[in-house]
Formats: structure tokens, sequence, C-alpha cells
């Protein structure tokens, strides 16, 4: 297989998110105020576009809002004058107001985020009672977590497999759509199932092309699938598949979605061992 037949098959894991995520929402709540009031008092035309957002007029001057890293947001155009009402500012001047706004907004954002991050902190602070380690309850929540994440990316069978502490071989650890007996199978060899290795590698890899499947090494035949690694921070879980009966291909949304599907694996597989470890401690220790 060439290189570009073979990258055909990856995309990026986690998938790179806007700087801004949510585009129906404005930069800041009071920016489309702002923008009448510049338009009925000084008669400039002014929109905010997002990072990788299309100018509305190719003849519009940008001006960038900075934040860390030169990182930006977005900029403010300042759009050709379609008013009759004459601007009192000269050009050299509408140029240092929306300089020095751009400054402005990329110091409230600042404040923005680190007041979120602030909060965030607080909320990590809140008491969750942690209740009791059950083994039964685990095993369900992960099948209605396939369950409930293939039957939202339209697909019809999921399985999710863990590396074994070597690294050399993947196990079975819970399926929907396909036969329980699928659980009693032997573990796969890492070294020939190599979507599992890219998946591992950092790669989301979208099979649907039915002749592939065996080169790629997934586990079950169907008309398409994609394989997506379950990690955390600090180390690699597995990796989980989703198949489909039909011919399609897995968008940009779609993997999203799995990144917080496999995200919550990681955490329910996370909160359980500590759940044990917990009761492990409690169990061997020594009344006074």
């Amino acid at each position: 297989m060439s290189q570009e037949s073979y990258d055909d098959f990856l995309r990026s894991f986690p998938p790179s998110k806007p700087f801004l995520d949510h585009e129906d929402v404005p930069f800041f709540a009071s920016l489309p105020e702002l923008f009448r009031s510049m338009r009925q008092a000084l008669g400039m035309e002014v929109e905010f576009v997002r990072a990788g957002g299309k100018l509305p007029d190719l003849m519009a001057r940008c001006f960038t809002v900075k934040v860390e890293n030169g990182r930006s947001p977005g900029c403010l155009v300042l759009l050709p004058r379609k008013s009759q009402k004459k601007c009192p500012l000269s050009p050299s001047a509408q140029d240092d107001f929306l300089t020095s706004l751009c400054y402005l907004l990329g110091d409230a954002y600042r404040w923005q985020q680190t007041f979120r991050k602030y909060q965030e902190e607080l909320a990590s602070l809140v008491p969750v009672p942690l209740g009791e380690a059950d083994d039964s309850r685990f095993d369900d929540i992960l099948f209605n977590i396939l369950k409930e994440g293939a039957k939202v990316l339209n697909c019809h069978a999921a399985s999710f497999y863990t590396l074994d502490s070597k690294k050399n071989t993947l196990q079975l650890r819970s399926c929907w759509g396909l036969p329980e007996e699928r659980l009693l199978q032997p573990a796969r060899s890492l070294h020939d199932s190599l979507g599992d290795l890219e998946a591992i590698l950092g790669q989301a890899v979208v099979l649907n092309n039915e002749f592939l499947f065996e080169a790629w090494g997934a586990p079950e035949n169907f008309q398409s699938a994609v394989c997506v690694p379950v990690v955390t921070p600090m180390s690699i879980i597995g990796t989980l598949w989703f198949f489909s009966d039909h011919l399609r291909d897995f968008s940009g949304k779609d993997i999203r979605l799995m990144e917080i599907i496999t995200g919550r694996i990681a955490a329910e597989l996370e909160r359980t061992a500590l759940l044990r470890e917990l009761k492990k401690n409690q169990a061997i220790r020594i009344p006074a």
C-alpha cells in the first residue's frame, strides 16, 4: 500500500478544535450592540470574523485580536462604507481606534478565560460521594456507553479492547451488536492489528473498503469501520471500534463524538480502579 493511499484512511485524533468552539455564540455578548453603536455614531461597518473564517469583503481591512503565544481567536473587519453618514474619523484614526479595540478585546478574553479556569477548579472541589465499587454495575455502564455511542453515530456494532501490561495483545472487554461469544475469543496480537496500532499512535483509522479490512487487521467484517484510541493523559488503555453495515465515511463531527465517548470510558475505568483501591486499603487497615 503506498503512503498516499495509506494516509487516506487516517484522521487526526483528537481532531483539531477551533480556537472558539461555538460558532453561533458571539465572541463577546456585547459585540453586536457595540457594532450597531459604531455604525450609528461613526458610520463604520465593523464585524468580528473568527479564526479560519471567510472575510465578508475582500476589500475589507482586518485588525487581529491577539491573546497569548501569538494565538488569535479572530479579527475585527472594517468593511467598505455603505451608509451615507460621513465618518468623523480619518482613515488613520479609524485604524488606531480598531487596533486599540483589539487590544481591549484580547485583554477581556484573557480575563474571561482566567475566570473560567477558576470556576472549573472550584467545580473540581465539590465533594462527590464515591459509592461502592461494583463490577456488575461497571459492566452495565460500559455496555451502555458502547450501545448509545454506536446509536448516536448511526453504527450497528461496537467493541472495546484493552492492551495487556506488556503492550503485546488486545483483549475484547465489552461489545454491543456482536455475539456474546466474541468475549470468549483469545486476545488479538497487536503486531497483526495495524488499525489498532495506528489508533494507539494517535490516529483515527477509517475503513470503508471491505477489501482492506484484512490488511488493517479489523476484528470484524462490516462494510465500514473506524478505530480510535482510548487513552488517559498518563496511559494507553486500548482501542474502540465502531462498525457500520453500510459503506460510509466518518466526518470530523463523528470523530469528535468518538473522542467524547472514549473519554467517558477512560473516566469510568479510572473511577472504578480508584474505588477498588480505596476498598482494598479500607479492608487491610488495622483498627486502632
